[in-house]
């Protein structure tokens, strides 16, 4: 059984939410004993201890540079997709059973004369155009919020030509699932959930009383959430003499002078650091304040399974099946965000029911291997089965 992803970025390291699903995914297939090759796109180029490590579950890497120019922001598809046009032309080690799209960003690959339409499986992380909207109102840079807006607009057309030639999707987001399956029900789709990357689950002592944001700084809708919570919440939790709020992602080395606007009294900060371990097993709890975006937050999920109790708006818990009180807390007024994170710090039993229950609705869930297996069985029962024979 042979499949080709196409990546729009480099899977590992799994330092942000997009490759933590991207390269958990590639592991499972590879258990579930799928010959994998990748090809990627994207800005940046893998080291080669990082090729190194991927080669460890896939047996071939291509790499093509992601390319725009200013023209490009003319053309009716959008900017994402556009600049990615060279995957149309990559030598690829073909014939593949199919090919798995991680995202719409990466069409092009579908013209590749060695791919084929029919065998295209859609990875969906966020309905896009409802996600550029997003950014726009995020942004608060006027050209920003420009670009955002007309790659929203691109997207509503683009995903109907996507969808057009793709009718094999795995969507990460359960709401975007339900909602899709509403007006496409010969459509082989499922909702696959981000991969649970461990059999077993951090636990808490909640000896500290740090409260933590995780998140890639570069991006604006992570951004508006800290300023959120800096604005309205943080001050008020200065009151205990004992809590400390500590964010931490990767900026790609742009600045973060913005935080300077705010009271940052116990606020630290670390930028792009090379582990999270250490920031998780010191929290106390996790927050999740962003106003806007699309999918799943994946932040959510990791936080759970790395131990910390969670407190977020309900844009930060959507599509995940979590719920109000019974896995996490959701507020998103700031007086009773606020009041859900002083609950939390001031009963430990309260902070390890939740987590207790978070935990264990993600480990009974959250089970992307099988739903894949069971995915792959009904597109081609042979396949599995000689998959299986080969593997035996």
């Amino acid at each position: 059984m042979k499949m080709l992803i196409a990546c729009s970025d480099f899977p590992y390291p799994a330092d942000h939410g997009g490759r933590v699903d991207t390269w958990g995914r590639i592991k499972v297939l590879s258990e579930l004993g799928w010959q994998i090759d990748l090809v990627v796109c994207g800005k940046t180029t893998p080291t080669a201890e990082e090729k190194e490590v991927v080669l460890r579950y896939v047996a071939d890497i291509r790499l093509c540079d992601r390319r725009s120019r200013i023209l490009d922001l003319l053309h009716p598809d959008p900017l994402q997709v556009r600049s990615r046009t060279a995957l149309r032309h990559v030598k690829l080690n073909g014939p593949y059973d199919y090919v798995l799209l991680e995202g719409d960003y990466v069409y092009p690959i579908l013209d590749n004369p060695e791919v084929r339409s029919d065998m295209a499986i859609l990875r969906v992380h966020n309905d896009e155009s409802i996600y550029f909207k997003a950014l726009a109102r995020s942004s608060s840079h006027p050209l920003h919020k420009l670009y955002y807006t007309i790659e929203s607009g691109k997207f509503v057309r683009h995903e109907r030509k996507l969808r057009s030639r793709i009718d094999k999707h795995l969507f990460i987001s359960n709401k975007e699932f339900e909602k899709f399956r509403m007006g496409n029900e010969t459509a082989s789709s499922r909702f696959l959930p981000p991969p649970v990357t461990s059999g077993s689950f951090r636990s808490n002592s909640f000896a500290s009383k740090q409260v933590v944001f995780i998140g890639s700084l570069f991006m604006p809708n992570n951004r508006e959430g800290i300023e959120w919570y800096l604005t309205h919440v943080h001050e008020k939790l200065l009151e205990n003499p004992e809590y400390s709020f500590v964010i931490a992602g990767n900026s790609r080395g742009g600045s973060l002078d913005w935080l300077k606007r705010y009271n940052l009294s116990r606020v630290v900060v670390h930028d792009s650091p090379e582990s999270l371990d250490g920031i998780y097993e010191q929290g106390c709890l996790f927050v999740n304040p962003m106003q806007n975006g699309a999918g799943v937050k994946l932040k959510t999920i990791e936080a759970i399974q790395n131990g910390l109790p969670v407190v977020s708006t309900s844009v930060g818990s959507e599509g995940t099946g979590l719920l109000h009180k019974e896995h996490i807390m959701i507020a998103d007024d700031p007086q009773k965000f606020c009041s859900s994170i002083q609950q939390l710090l001031d009963s430990k039993a309260d902070s390890e029911a939740l987590l207790r229950a978070s935990q264990q609705f993600i480990a009974e869930h959250y089970n992307h291997k099988e739903v894949l297996r069971s995915f792959f069985q009904s597109l081609n029962p042979d396949l599995m089965l000689k998959g299986r024979a080969a593997n035996a």
